[in-house]
């Protein structure tokens, strides 16, 4: 099966940590989840340079670099702050001094800026590199990226991993095992080759996370090697490295709003806004399977009709969802959800049950581009979403996957990433 390699690297990889049990998604700390704390902050985006639609992966003492941008709709001019912390595997707080991991100074301003040229709606458009003259990292690992504005007023959480290129990895993706759940769920099974990498105790030094589509809190994690052959640790589980597959995300395109596109029903413009009614949206639980090319939850913004200023002309629209449900789901609320919103169901995009359409809706203001979406459920009283109802599940769904391998030898205080593989479950 044709893999992809994480684009900052040729074709190596990774290893790593201290031994905890294997633990499922919903038992992971949530302190530090990607996150926007104010609602003034939007379009937040972090990837590898020049790679929008890749992980905040960065390889260890290579030239490149990731990129942080985001718009704040208040117009002005702000001063954010940004500041690095350096962590454990489980993204506890590290046991390092600053000075071990960091070549520098912490604690800066983010000093690129620029304003919005977008005919509507005024923005100050910022941007932040890593690593830059300011901060150079000198070791693998977990790390947290926080912005704050003056008086420490947090404004954005991200996650980011240092990688060193140690070992190899080979995913072999595949339906699970369990018959039940062999038409809904993907296993990831792998091995890695420790090639040079010297382990004295691979099942207490070594351990893995893997990851969906960039959704953190539904990462597993603490996965020690199942067999050790020689240099070779299989990391073959049945039924616990399973992840549910969803189906092709939804989407829509406002990367012009001089016409209609596919998914857009209508416009409606004035001199203050733009308001893009979407096609309405069912149920597809019980629909058969279609493969649509996606972008697995993400997102891009770009302006079709001034290219050369891309996230300085993208204007904000007001976006309106329907969802049409015969009646509403008793005990439950429903989310739009993806990257966008760091897949977290929150208040604003909490949609409401009209009697009289028989239908949900939701009105979300977000910068022109291209959206990949998707409806979740959060039954009252639990705090993880679920999309079984809205969206279903389907083994074949192609997904994104990065595989994560730590190594903290006996008596270390920290975690090497030694390794990362990128890859989708299915290559068409």
């Amino acid at each position: 099966m044709p893999q992809r390699f994480l684009p900052v690297f040729s074709l190596l990889i990774l290893i790593g940590m201290s031994a905890f049990p294997l633990l499922p998604a919903a038992a992971q700390s949530v302190d530090n989840l990607p996150a926007v704390h104010v609602d003034y902050i939007r379009s937040v985006r972090f990837h590898q340079t020049g790679l929008e639609l890749t992980e905040p992966v960065l390889a260890l003492n290579h030239p490149g670099t990731l990129t942080l941008t985001f718009d704040d709709l208040t117009g002005a001019s702000v001063n954010y702050w940004y500041k690095i912390e350096q962590v454990n595997a489980d993204w506890s707080p590290g046991q390092l001094q600053e000075f071990e991991w960091l070549d520098g100074f912490n604690d800066n301003r983010i000093e690129e800026f620029a304003y919005s040229i977008s005919p509507r709606v005024s923005f100050t458009h910022y941007t932040l590199r890593i690593p830059n003259e300011q901060v150079q990292i000198k070791k693998s690992g977990n790390y947290v990226l926080r912005i704050y504005e003056d008086g420490d007023i947090p404004v954005i959480t991200r996650r980011f991993v240092v990688v060193e290129t140690e070992v190899i990895i080979q995913p072999n993706p595949q339906p699970a095992a369990l018959v039940s759940k062999a038409q809904t769920h993907q296993e990831i099974d792998f091995k890695v080759d420790l090639k040079e990498l010297l382990v004295r105790n691979p099942r207490q030094e070594i351990h893995a996370t893997v990851m969906q589509n960039g959704f953190w809190l539904g990462a597993i994690r603490g996965i020690t090697p199942f067999f050790i052959r020689g240099n070779i640790l299989d990391f073959d589980y049945q039924d616990q490295v399973l992840f549910p597959a969803g189906k092709e995300w939804r989407f829509f395109d406002t990367r012009t709003l001089l016409t209609r596109t596919e998914r857009v029903a209508d416009l409606r413009q004035n001199e203050f806004q733009t308001e893009v009614y979407l096609v309405p949206d069912r149920s597809r639980a019980f629909t058969s399977y279609l493969f649509t090319p996606d972008i697995n939850g993400r997102f891009v913004v770009q302006n079709f009709n001034m290219p050369q200023h891309q996230s300085l002309s993208a204007d904000y629209t007001t976006v309106h969802f329907t969802y049409v449900a015969a009646a509403p789901h008793e005990g439950a609320h429903l989310y739009v959800i993806g990257a966008f919103n760091d897949f977290r169901c929150t208040p604003e995009n909490r949609m409401e049950y009209s009697e009289a359409t028989h239908s949900y809706g939701l009105t979300l203001s977000l910068k022109q581009g291209f959206y990949n979406y998707a409806y979740a459920l959060v039954p009252e009283g639990k705090d993880r979403w679920d999309w079984s109802d809205t969206e279903g599940d389907w083994y074949e769904t192609e997904n994104d996957y990065l595989i994560l391998v730590y190594y903290r030898p006996i008596g270390e205080r920290y975690d090497r990433v030694v390794g990362a593989y990128q890859f989708k479950s299915f290559q068409r």
